[in-house]
């Protein structure tokens, strides 16, 4: 059959993940629009009416290279929640791990090169940030096995992260106020601080 290229199947028609998958994108959706807001307007003077009134400021503001970016690692993680696991995976095609998944939505994303375990991605990605200054796009590390980092994913706003979680399991969105993710959570990086 030559012409033909052989599609993957990222979105089969019925699936049990199907519901999740949407649910996902929806919370993506939502916590990235909540940033969202209109400039506020200036008070207007009352005043005589022959006294002008100030217009407000329309002039375009310069892009935070940041906030884009984040947008970008976001949606681009978003589009690969039900993606399966695979240990060693690196591509949405085969699956992924941890450090696979995360490593591949920065480079296609942002254009980051991570290094490839969640162990180097710990030490070598970008400024270290305090549980409590968390944004989205920030890389969350944890140790679940007392050998060290071992699981990374990738903070998305709202307390929640998105990861590739273990055999049998697919890409999803968690809770970092779950038990497991508190007792675990080792700390958090910034990749996106640390590119111009």
């Amino acid at each position: 059959m030559t012409g033909r290229v052989a599609l993957p199947r990222h979105y089969p028609a019925r699936s049990p993940a199907a519901p999740w998958r949407w649910l996902g994108i929806a919370l993506l959706a939502v916590a990235m629009l909540a940033g969202c807001a209109s400039a506020p307007r200036p008070p207007v003077a009352a005043g005589p009416a022959s006294e002008p009134l100030p217009l407000p400021d329309y002039r375009p503001r310069a892009p935070r290279p940041l906030d884009l970016r984040s947008d970008d690692v976001l949606m681009q993680a978003a589009g690969l929640i039900g993606t399966r696991y695979r240990f060693g995976g690196s591509r949405p095609e085969t699956g992924f791990d941890c450090s696979g998944f995360t490593s591949w939505v920065f480079a296609e994303a942002a254009g980051i090169q991570l290094p490839r375990t969640a162990r180097e991605q710990f030490v070598q990605s970008g400024p270290v940030v305090a549980r409590d200054a968390l944004q989205a796009g920030d890389l969350v590390f944890f140790e679940q096995s007392r050998r060290g980092i071992d699981h990374v994913g990738i903070y998305v706003g709202e307390g929640r992260f998105v990861h590739a979680p273990s055999r049998g399991g697919r890409v999803r969105i968690d809770s970092l106020s779950l038990p497991h993710w508190q007792r675990s959570f080792e700390g958090a990086r910034r990749p996106l601080a640390a590119q111009p």
